[in-house]
């Protein structure tokens, strides 16, 4: 049989069709000398603080012998801090996990800081600086969950999240009164306010973004700004109550 037959018989044509094109590569990761800086703000009344007693454990309860004042927003001069602040869209760029660890620590029966933000892929290092009983529960969503315990000070553990997930709450289960939140950030565009609502994003690419701000009690908020090379921009965001 002639070869031109086997093609006919086999359903191929005098050439075989293209392949199809896969995914195009992602932009190379890039780093910039732009920054955006800024206030984030609260407009509204503040709710007053709850005072939680520490009599479930001595340790905790001599460092805190009249409880602990809870604050559920802690505004200062206006500024409102523990914010995430980070840019949501406008980069486009696959960005390398940064290989040394981010850190939270369970010190004076408090988790320090208590919003703590990762790059996706980037270890977390979860650390027992008390002479106290302390574990880690995570109640992320996207991203398994886990909770370690960690009986003596000076322990150490290290986890990683893989997907970005944005501030998912960590509990202590024997103290309840202890909670941070963790961020997790495909990138490492990002900062949380300081006491006074100030923060920086440093090293952006020139471009146009979307920046996000996020408080575990409140409807995240954002705004746009446009930065060029070398370019110092401002952008100040308000939550209202």
């Amino acid at each position: 049989m002639k070869m031109r037959n086997l093609a006919v018989l086999l359903g191929l044509g005098a050439s075989l069709p293209a392949t199809a094109p896969g995914p195009a590569p992602a932009e190379p990761a890039r780093t910039g000398t732009a920054s955006v800086s800024g206030k984030v703000s609260f407009e509204g009344t503040v709710p007053a603080p709850d005072n939680v007693p520490v009599a479930t454990d001595a340790f905790c309860q001599a460092l805190h012998p009249r409880g602990i004042e809870r604050q559920a927003l802690e505004v200062r001069g206006g500024g409102l801090a523990h914010v995430l602040v980070y840019v949501k869209s406008g980069l486009g760029a696959v960005y390398p996990a940064p290989t040394e660890p981010a850190v939270i620590d369970q010190q004076g029966c408090l988790y320090v800081p208590p919003v703590v933000v990762v790059q996706a892929g980037q270890p977390l290092k979860i650390r027992n600086s008390d002479k106290t009983f302390h574990n880690v529960h995570t109640w992320s969503t996207v991203n398994a969950p886990f909770n370690i315990a960690q009986p003596r000070q000076g322990m150490e553990a290290t986890r990683t999240f893989d997907k970005p997930e944005i501030l998912f709450p960590v509990r202590c289960d024997i103290h309840p009164w202890m909670r941070a939140a963790i961020a997790v950030i495909p990138h490492p565009f990002h900062a949380v306010t300081g006491p006074d609502g100030t923060f920086a994003i440093e090293g952006l690419p020139a471009g146009e973004y979307e920046i996000e701000a996020v408080h575990e009690k409140l409807k995240a908020i954002s705004g746009k700004v446009t930065v060029r090379d070398g370019e110092a921009a401002e952008l100040n965001l308000s939550f209202k109550g």
